[in-house]
């Protein structure tokens, strides 16, 4: 049996899915960024401290799978163990309606709250799946985090503000 065909098929789903993964990674670090606006209300810059140790935390694994930077097995658990964490506490951080004009979060966060906790728990669900063990394993559960926080903030999260110019 030749393996020069399987090994082909497999480097291009390999690639595809690699890509697949880059492509998500940059819409999720892109959409995190709250710069420079300006938040008064504790409330909201806690959420958005959330937010962004978790993008921290994406960016660790981005940049090691997409060999950036070499794999590093403490630094993929630290980065693992932060999400847990983080998204854990989601609900949390969400639970009093607060808003300001710079925040990104939508009021149906509220009321549909029910989904809201229900997305945070999958994201925070696979985080617990993510295997830091080895960078293949980091290819392999990385792409099911990226796409629940994704589906989170497609539902959830507004547009920048256009007075915003970051």
């Amino acid at each position: 049996m030749n393996a020069a065909p399987l090994f082909s098929r497999l480097s291009r789903r390999l690639t595809g899915a690699f890509c697949a993964l880059c492509l998500g990674l940059f819409v999720l670090t892109s959409q995190l960024d709250a710069g420079s606006a300006i938040i008064t209300d504790r409330h909201v810059q806690s959420r958005i401290t959330l937010m962004t140790g978790q993008k921290a935390a994406l960016i660790t694994f981005s940049d090691m799978v997409a060999g950036r930077t070499p794999y590093n097995a403490a630094s993929a658990r630290a980065a693992r163990r932060a999400l847990i964490s983080a998204t854990g506490t989601i609900p949390k951080r969400f639970r009093k309606q607060r808003m300001e004009p710079n925040s990104h979060a939508r009021p149906e966060i509220w009321l549909q709250w029910t989904d809201f906790k229900q997305r945070a728990a999958t994201a925070r669900l696979m985080a617990k799946e993510i295997n830091s063990r080895s960078l293949t394993g980091l290819r392999r559960t990385i792409p099911p985090m990226i796409e629940a926080c994704h589906s989170c903030h497609e539902t959830y999260r507004g547009t920048q503000n256009r007075a915003i110019t970051h």
